[in-house]
C-alpha cells in the first residue's frame, strides 16, 4: 500500500512537470489563442491514477494558463484577465479541473458499460452536427439557393462521415479511452466558451466586430482550435491505451 502511494506521488509529479513544460513551450499559436498539447498528460493521469490525480493535474494546468495570460504570454487570455481577473481565474481553474476529473469518471463508467459508450458516441456526434448546422445556417443567411444547397449537402456528407468514423472508432474494447480523451478538450473548450458568453459578452462583441456573439463563439472561439485539439486527442489515444494497459499489468 505504501509503495502504491509513493508511486502515485511520483507519477503525478512527473505528469505535473509535463503539464507545466508543455503549456509553456509546447503550445501551437492559432490567432489570438494557443492550441494546447497539455491535455494528454492530464488524461493519462486521470485514466491511470483516477479522478484525484486528474483534478490535481487539471488545476495545475489552470494555474499555468492563468499565469501565462496575466503576463501577456497568451494574448487572448491577457485580454480576458484584463476585463475581469477574478472571473477569469475561476474559469481557468474550473475548465482545467473538469478536463481532469470528467475523463477519469467517464473512463471508469464506459470501461464497464460498452452500450453506454455507443449511446455517448451518437449523442456527441449529434451535438456536433447540430452546432455545425446552426453555424452554417447563420453564415449562409441571405445567400442564393444553390449556395445554400451546396454547402448544406456538403455538411450532410461530412456529418455522415463523422458519424460512421466515430461509430467504428468507439466500437471496440478501447472505446472508454477514446471517450476519455475527447472529453478533455470538450470540457476545456466548452467551459471557456460558456464563461465567455456569460461573463465577457462585451469582449466577445469587440472580437466579433458587431456580429452575433453566440455564433462567433461557436465559429471563432471553437473553430480550428477545438477541431485540432479534438483530433490530437483521438490520434494520441492509442498511446493512452498502451500506458493504461501497462499500468494494469503492473497491478496499478
Amino acid at each position: 500500500m505504501k509503495n502504491k502511494k509513493v508511486l502515485y506521488l511520483v507519477i503525478t509529479a512527473i505528469l505535473a512537470a509535463l503539464v507545466v513544460v508543455l503549456q509553456i513551450v509546447g503550445g501551437i499559436p492559432v490567432g489570438p489563442f494557443t492550441i494546447t498539447l497539455t491535455l494528454f498528460p492530464i488524461v493519462v493521469g486521470a485514466v491511470v491514477l483516477g479522478p484525484s490525480a486528474g483534478l490535481i493535474l487539471g488545476l495545475i494546468f489552470g494555474v499555468v494558463v492563468s499565469v501565462l495570460s496575466i503576463t501577456g504570454k497568451d494574448p487572448g487570455g491577457f485580454m480576458v484577465f484584463s476585463a475581469n481577473p477574478w472571473i477569469a481565474w475561476i474559469m481557468c481553474l474550473l475548465k482545467g479541473a473538469a478536463a481532469g476529473v470528467v475523463p477519469a469518471l467517464a473512463y471508469r463508467l464506459f470501461s464497464k458499460h460498452e452500450k453506454a459508450a455507443m449511446v455517448f458516441t451518437y449523442g456527441l456526434t449529434g451535438a456536433f452536427i447540430f452546432l455545425g448546422g446552426a453555424a452554417l445556417a447563420w453564415k449562409l443567411a441571405g445567400k442564393t439557393f444553390w449556395v445554400q444547397f451546396g454547402w448544406t449537402a456538403g455538411l450532410m456528407l461530412v456529418a455522415g462521415g463523422i458519424l460512421v468514423g466515430m461509430h467504428f472508432l468507439f466500437k471496440n474494447e478501447n472505446s472508454a479511452a477514446y471517450i476519455a480523451s475527447v472529453l478533455a478538450p470538450i470540457c476545456n473548450t466548452g467551459i471557456f466558451v460558456a464563461g465567455m458568453l456569460l461573463f465577457f459578452r462585451d469582449l466577445l462583441s469587440q472580437w466579433s466586430g458587431g456580429t452575433n456573439v453566440a455564433i462567433y463563439a461557436l465559429t471563432g472561439l471553437v473553430g480550428v482550435n477545438f477541431i485540432i485539439e479534438f483530433l490530437v486527442a483521438v490520434v494520441l489515444t492509442p498511446a493512452l491505451v498502451a500506458i493504461a494497459n501497462f499500468a494494469k499489468k503492473r497491478g496499478y
